[in-house]
């Protein structure tokens, strides 16, 4: 007797349960976010895209296109779904990624058509539902289990993290107060919109990470809402010191979810933080040309010269990729650690005599 109660382990049906849980869970996520995705898509599409369209000769504005960031990153919540449904292997991750490059075209080519009123976007929401179905079945029917799904993992939750952190971002070309009745609608519904995008991303975010260490991974969440609080209840030094902070610290949760020590995880987000004020500035400048392309393909009216037609979601994604890198490869296991886990593996097959 040691006088220590040993820890309660699950049994193997106990385990299986728990697993079956966990899948069936993130299953019900995934399609979720592939139907919030598709009607947003729809709708910024269909009813918010022909509201905000300047009437030619007049020239847009900065944000003026923000129903394009918003549909934009409705496509890239889906696909998050479509990773979700295919366990987050490498084919999953490339069926998202061809669907991405098919309904961002086919977005650029219905705006140019300018399609309009609340009947087509019903059409294109069930369209969208319909598209995303059939690429999480084919993603699920070819999904398997390799060596790169701990990175397709790592990646998709930070970039979906980054993604619910930016997200709050997004504004209309309106200066404050807004007084126009139909503005304050629009205002409204982004704020709306925007809220939807951002617990969406969180849980997907949170569907991707595995579940070990899971108060630490929630604790650097939690900082994280507390950082970009700020963000969205106010406009000045403060907001924008609080978005730095939430940006980092949300890809600092999913990092956290590695089995390293907590002064590693600092080192990340040092190294996050060291990366994203000039990252923000480069992808502002190429996220703006992107942009002004994605504006001229669609036929719309161009932003005026004093101003930038920054293509969000983009800008946004690389972003997240980025300090999805940094992230990985600061939290890799060092020779030494694997070495230990080998032996202690290895210790472990070893029958008692």
């Amino acid at each position: 007797m040691t006088g220590r109660a040993e820890e309660p382990t699950l049994g193997p049906r106990q385990g299986m349960h728990t697993g079956t849980m966990l899948s069936h869970w993130r299953t019900a996520l995934a399609v979720l976010c592939g139907v919030i995705g598709a009607v947003i898509w729809a709708a910024g599409l269909a009813i918010y895209q022909p509201y905000m369209e300047p009437v030619s000769p007049d020239l847009g504005d900065n944000n003026t296109y923000w129903p394009r960031d918003i549909r934009q990153l409705a496509i890239l919540l889906a696909l998050a779904g479509v990773v979700l449904v295919g366990h987050a292997t490498m084919r999953s991750l490339l069926a998202a990624g061809g669907a991405a490059a098919g309904w961002l075209a086919a977005d650029l080519i219905l705006d140019r058509v300018d399609v309009h009123g609340r009947p087509a976007a019903g059409w294109l929401a069930a369209g969208a539902v319909f598209a995303f179905a059939a690429t999480a079945a084919a993603a699920r029917r070819v999904a398997a289990d390799g060596p790169g799904q701990g990175l397709v993992r790592h990646v998709a939750a930070t970039v979906a993290a980054v993604l619910a952190a930016l997200t709050m971002l997004i504004t209309t070309p309106w200066e404050e107060p807004v007084a126009d009745p139909d503005h304050v609608r629009i205002e409204d519904t982004l704020s709306m919109l925007k809220a939807v995008l951002v617990v969406m991303f969180a849980a997907a975010a949170a569907g991707l990470v595995p579940p070990r260490h899971v108060r630490r991974v929630a604790a650097f969440a939690g900082l994280a809402a507390l950082a970009l609080w700020p963000a969205a209840t106010m406009d000045n030094r403060a907001a924008a010191a609080g978005m730095l902070a939430g940006v980092v610290l949300a890809a600092v949760a999913v990092a956290a979810a590695r089995d390293v020590s907590l002064p590693r995880l600092l080192g990340v987000a040092a190294a996050c933080a060291v990366v994203l004020f000039p990252g923000f500035l480069l992808l502002y400048f190429i996220g703006s040309a992107a942009g002004g392309a994605m504006t001229a393909l669609a036929g719309n009216p161009p932003v005026n010269g004093a101003d930038s037609d920054l293509a969000f979601a983009f800008a946004a994604l690389v972003l997240g990729l980025a300090l999805a890198a940094i992230s990985r490869r600061l939290t890799r296991p060092a020779p030494s650690e694997l070495a230990e886990r080998a032996a202690a593996a290895e210790l472990d097959q070893v029958p008692a005599r």
